[in-house]
């Protein structure tokens, strides 16, 4: 193993995928089965330790908690600062930060690394503060994280199953547009950013309307496009019924307000640092959802 590249959250979906594409040591809070991790309370006497010899840190590792600011300060903030105040003097992190940073409502579209940042939610402000933190590090770069998909992430199965049975509706007149970004895209940018670049990034895909999104899906599962249409004030009840019903009887809700918030919202990005700098090149998201229906036309 690499001993002077580290991935924290290696144990996570994006950190297995990173791991299966460079030469890394797993940093890891519990023993996951990855060849050569390191095991750690993620205390700063640990972590300090295990980067005495590091050259790059990628930091993925964090809370991904929508619900519970507690979560998010402690998984973001707190955590962060451990390991950005562990990093030797000449060492360098890529940190995985998050486009929520930006809000639901974009200052600029299509918005761009100087636009103004406009956090939403505790998890946004969580990934805004921990930005803060790396920034204190003179050798660091910061990707900004569309929603990532693609082989793994099996959340989106609700979604096509509801395509699929006929009973997905389009929110609102489905004209907004859905930032999403394929994790092997993702992958590509955090490989390239541990030698290239300096600075934030934004990392996200082609932008296509939410009617696009679904009419590409509806006809890669061979099923009839979504015809129905609900408010999106209505969805939002909708999903906070649902946190509601679990609350109290158990079990994984159908949508959380976020997953409405991000479907819903207009927000388009652009990636031309990325492309520059990084040599970011995004698949077209027609071919990735090819990709995840073929992944869940075999899981069915």
């Amino acid at each position: 193993m690499n001993s002077r590249i580290y991935v924290t959250g290696a144990s996570g979906r994006l950190g297995r995928a990173v791991l299966e594409r460079m030469d890394a040591t797993a940093v890891v809070r519990k023993k996951s089965g990855i060849e050569g991790e390191t095991v750690t309370d993620f205390s700063g006497e640990s972590l300090k330790k295990i980067f005495r010899d590091a050259k790059t840190v990628i930091h993925l590792a964090g809370s991904r908690d929508f619900l519970d600011k507690k979560k998010s300060m402690e998984g973001n903030v707190e955590l962060t600062r451990r390991v950005v105040s562990a990093l030797p003097p000449g060492a360098r992190i890529v940190f995985s930060s998050s486009i929520s940073v930006y809000g639901k409502r974009l200052a600029d579209i299509p918005a761009d690394e100087e636009t103004p940042v406009s956090p939403d939610t505790p998890y946004a402000e969580s990934k805004l503060r921990a930005e803060r933190i790396v920034k204190s590090h003179p050798n660091h770069v910061i990707l900004r994280i569309g929603p990532v998909y693609g082989p793994g992430f099996k959340e989106y199965f609700k979604v096509l199953r509801l395509i699929d049975k006929g009973k997905m509706s389009l929110m609102g007149d489905g004209q907004n547009h859905i930032p999403f970004v394929h994790v092997s895209d993702v992958v590509d940018a955090i490989e390239s950013a541990v030698e290239k670049g300096n600075g934030v990034y934004v990392i996200v895909g082609e932008c296509l309307p939410q009617a696009e999104v679904y009419r590409i899906a509806s006809e890669k599962l061979g099923a009839g496009f979504p015809e129905r249409r609900m408010p999106v004030c209505l969805a939002r009840v909708f999903a906070n019924l649902e946190l509601l019903r679990t609350s109290l009887l158990g079990g994984n809700p159908l949508f959380i307000p976020e997953d409405i918030a991000v479907l819903s919202s207009d927000r388009v990005f652009n990636c031309s640092k990325a492309r520059k700098e990084l040599g970011f090149s995004p698949r077209p998201l027609e071919r990735g959802i090819g990709e995840m229906v073929a992944e869940y036309k075999k899981a069915i």
